[in-house]
């Protein structure tokens, strides 16, 4: 299981990745994140797939995301069992959420 604090991956503009080498992982928690804030009961979007390439081979599975914790998203591929958490999402420009201070 991992646990990400995006922030320690951005640039100091926090929009995107502090360097190339982070862009695919940078994009990956990216989806989940706006996945995760986005969420709503009307919701009819598709969850980010796996990225994970177990033996080379890419998961075919989806991710179910939700919040574990007020702060802390959560995402799980149940093809695969990758997991992790993800931290210091807020206030960034993929949170969706309705907070006023988002786009700060």
């Amino acid at each position: 299981m991992r646990n990400v604090n995006i922030q320690h991956w951005l640039n100091e503009t926090k929009s995107g990745p502090a360097v190339p080498d982070l862009r695919l992982k940078v994009e990956k928690i990216t989806e989940i994140i706006i996945y995760a804030t986005s969420l709503s009961e009307t919701q009819t979007d598709e969850p980010p797939t796996c990225r994970r390439r177990p033996k080379r081979k890419p998961c075919k599975g989806n991710l179910i995301i939700n919040f574990e914790y007020p702060d802390q998203i959560h995402w799980i591929c149940p093809a695969c069992q990758d997991e992790g958490f993800v931290t210091g999402w807020e206030g960034l420009i993929w949170d969706m959420t309705d907070e006023p201070d988002n786009f700060q």
